[in-house]
Parts: C-alpha cells; sequence; structure tokens
C-alpha cells in the first residue's frame, strides 16, 4: 500500500521524522547501545545492541512498517525512533505508539514535538480512533512528554513489566482522536 513512500516530518532546530534508509544502521547501533535507553524498552530491543540487531531492525521496517515505523534525525543523521503498531481484530482501529532517543538528545523538547507529529499522522491517514502507549513506572520522562502530548493516564498494571531481573508497575497512557 504505502510500502515505497518517503516520509519526512519537519520538527525544527535541525530535527525531523523521517524514513528508514539502510545507512542508519550503524548510528542506530551506536545510539540504541546504551542501558539508558534499553532499559525503558520492551526485550526485543536488546542490551547490548549491536549493528546486527540494527541492520536486521531496519530491513524488517524498510520491507513491513515503512509507513508506520520512522527515524529521529539530527541534520539528517539517525538518532532515535518513533513509529506506532496497529492492533487488530476488536482493537483494529487502535496503534500502540513507540519511541526511544538517544541520550545526548534527551531535555531537548524533541519528543515534545515529535509525538504530536506521528499521532496526527496515524489519526489522519489510517483513521484510527485511539493511540496508546505503555510505559514503565520508572520513566518519568516518557510519562510527562505523553501528558505533554495529550496522552491521559488510564491506568497501572502492578508488577506487569519484567525487566532485568525485577518487577516494574507498566503505565497506560491514551489519546483519542478528537
Amino acid at each position: 500500500m504505502l510500502q515505497g513512500l518517503i516520509m519526512r516530518f519537519d520538527l525544527g532546530n535541525g530535527y525531523c521524522i523521517r524514513s528508514f534508509m539502510y545507512g542508519d544502521a550503524p548510528l542506530i547501533a551506536d545510539h540504541g547501545n546504551n542501558r539508558k535507553v534499553s532499559r525503558n524498552l520492551r526485550d526485543s530491543f536488546p542490551h547490548p545492541y549491536t549493528i546486527d540487531h540494527a541492520r536486521a531492525w531496519v530491513q524488517h521496517v524498510k520491507q513491513h512498517e515503512a509507513y508506520s515505523r520512522f527515524i529521529i534525525a539530527y541534520e539528517d543523521k539517525a538518532v532515535g525512533e518513533i513509529g506506532f503498531v496497529f492492533q487488530g481484530d476488536v482493537h483494529r482501529y487502535s496503534a500502540e505508539i513507540g519511541y526511544w532517543l538517544s541520550e545526548e538528545h534527551w531535555g531537548k523538547g524533541i519528543m515534545s514535538r515529535a509525538i504530536p507529529e506521528i499521532c496526527e499522522y496515524a489519526f489522519r491517514e489510517f483513521g484510527l480512533m485511539r493511540l496508546y502507549a505503555e510505559v514503565v513506572e520508572h520513566n518519568v520522562g516518557s510519562c510527562r512528554v505523553l501528558e505533554k502530548s495529550g496522552f491521559v493516564l488510564e491506568g497501572r498494571c502492578r508488577k506487569h513489566i519484567y525487566k532485568e531481573d525485577e518487577h516494574f508497575d507498566q503505565l497506560v497512557f491514551g489519546l483519542v482522536k478528537s
């Protein structure tokens, strides 16, 4: 459907959201290989995060999810990712949003611009009714940016996440199309 589409959303100050490129793999591996990043993500984003992981991921996205997963770039160089995963069955008008950003770019307001942009795109282009995010309880920055982007804390799933030999609560944030 949108398979070969090249997407680009300008975020200002040299930042943008754009389609994945094969050449992104080395920077994705470099920025993603950080425990401060991986500890807030699912186990499918391993630590250490190697160039082989990054190459396989870029290949997967370009072949299967090019319309819903994107690079966050600074001066056109990959510094993170953002996207959404469509749900099915009775949840077919919903998608889960996910993202990560290189530690060097934290605290600069990038995600406060990127999340609303990707949400507006998801609602407009795919007719979704609801977007949601599942956040590990200690990721205060992610909670803050979701709320700033209009998401509402909908619930807490106690001890729902098991990561690095510990149990954590999962917070669920939702945004409904207005």
